[in-house]
């Protein structure tokens, strides 16, 4: 039988298939990742709940055939899933047939999307601008995590309640604690933002006492308990983390292309993911010299749970310490961001209060403090690693636009592997009107029109039993 192709990925896959697969999605960073992942192991539990969503949600999704139709609508909504989810998919053979049977929903409901006519409308531009960061697993492990951590919120409110104890925030990562925190109820908000403030600074301060006191060359993770809790709180699931080396269609692609014009005309992965995994390795070379010699931390420094397990995945323990601290600094500064905003609104609050009890004569004038902000604005440090890898995409993309003018280039760029769909859709909604557009459009629609030919063969050939 033949393999299932790369059409969840990204545009990154291997060369065995036609290339109908990877015009959604492509997951190949991920396909190596669960060999290396980190030694540690997730102490949120609202992350232990999640972790286990996305195979209850593929089994439903595409093993039940009542839910064909809605898991096509909701694939094509948004023009694929993540790699992470991508990979997931695309290792259990058990799903083969769902996948085919869904995915000939999906390029069907895709295809007008390129019509030149529905540009404008309301409904392309709600899935072409949201693509980059829609994935249908994603959303509906967001929605598992959501309800944990509901649940978790309103005990927290119960055992605040009057009489009911001071009552502290449970051990949650980073991400899922924000999300109890939303739910909170204003009186308790406060307080547990205070509380895991603090849990924040005391983590980054363990940290850094580690490393003034000299962490050996060749410590490991689980041998500096300090930093694998750190990790711990940042990381949440070791699952997020992605290789430091490239998989092996783009190491390929590294190897074989110099610049982004002959990525165009590779034949193996998608030349924008070339583009953007080039920028992850700079960062990853360049990230051990700029802490080697103390350059400035928001410059090279992670932040987010995926650069920081891959920052650990280099092994060096001093760099992961550095990379922890920072992002656990972040953290701790944009949770008391939150506290100030909850403090004068409180203030705010208590001077309406006062003014309403003055019941005759001019009401007194509120004067705002010195050096508080009109409407305070929160405002959080992207990580070092993601921006990088978002520059390249967008330079990626300017570059192809530019180059699609020319007939050479757009001859190369026929003959190669093309645009995945979320790199498409970037690309798409850049692009001029006029000819530049119109060759993106008719690329796509045929790639996906050779691709519903091939889940049309997988679905007859994979046929289980019982439809059969």
């Amino acid at each position: 039988m033949t393999a299932l192709p790369h059409v969840l990925p990204d545009g990154c896959g291997g060369a065995e298939m036609p290339n109908p697969g990877a015009r959604l999605k492509s997951a190949v960073r991920y396909a190596d990742a669960s060999a290396r992942q980190p030694a540690w192991h997730c102490a949120c539990e609202v992350c232990q709940t999640s972790s286990g969503s996305a195979p209850a949600y593929f089994a439903r999704a595409f093993g039940e055939a009542r839910q064909f139709a809605a898991t096509s609508e909701d694939v094509a909504d948004s023009l694929g899933f993540c790699a992470r989810h991508g990979a997931d998919l695309m290792a259990d053979s058990s799903l083969r047939w769902g996948v085919a049977r869904v995915f000939q929903g999906v390029v069907p409901r895709v295809l007008p999307f390129l019509a030149e006519q529905r540009f404008g409308e309301s409904k392309f531009q709600q899935v072409y601008f949201w693509a980059h960061d829609a994935c249908p697993a994603c959303a509906y492990e967001r929605r598992v995590a959501g309800r944990h951590a509901g649940l978790l919120g309103r005990h927290h409110d119960a055992v605040c309640a009057p009489g009911g104890g001071p009552g502290t925030p449970p051990s949650l990562c980073i991400a899922h604690f924000q999300v109890l925190a939303r739910g909170l109820k204003p009186e308790q908000r406060m307080p547990a933002l205070a509380s895991y403030a603090q849990r924040l600074d005391g983590a980054a301060g363990a940290v850094e006492a580690l490393m003034a006191a000299g962490i050996p060359r060749n410590a490991v993770t689980s041998e500096l308990p300090a930093l694998e809790q750190a990790l711990r709180v940042i990381g949440g699931l070791s699952e997020r983390a992605v290789a430091p080396e490239p998989p092996a269609p783009l190491a390929e692609a590294l190897r074989a292309c110099s610049g982004f014009e002959q990525a165009l005309a590779w034949t193996h992965a998608c030349p924008v993911c070339v583009e953007a995994e080039r920028a992850r390795q700079r960062w990853l070379a360049v990230v051990p010299l700029a802490a080697s010699y103390h350059l400035d931390d928001w410059l090279f420094l992670p932040t987010c749970p995926e650069h920081v397990s891959t920052l650990a995945g280099l092994g060096d323990a001093t760099l992961t310490a550095a990379g922890a601290a920072h992002a656990l600094h972040v953290a701790t500064a944009y949770v008391n961001q939150q506290l100030r905003v909850l403090v004068r609104a409180a203030e705010t609050e208590s001077e309406r209060a006062a003014a309403r009890i003055v019941h005759w004569g001019r009401r007194p004038r509120r004067h705002k403090k010195p050096g508080m902000p009109k409407s305070p604005i929160l405002r959080v440090a992207r990580c070092a690693a993601c921006e990088r890898v978002a520059i390249a995409e967008m330079h990626a993309t300017g570059v192809l636009l530019r180059l699609l003018q020319s007939g050479k280039y757009r001859n190369a760029f026929e003959g190669g592997y093309g645009l995945c769909m979320k790199h498409h859709a970037q690309a798409y909604l850049l692009a001029p009107k006029g000819q530049v557009r119109d060759v993106l459009a008719a690329d796509q629609r045929r790639r996906l029109s050779g691709s519903l030919h091939w889940f049309e063969h997988e679905a007859r050939s994979s046929a289980p039993v019982d439809a059969v």
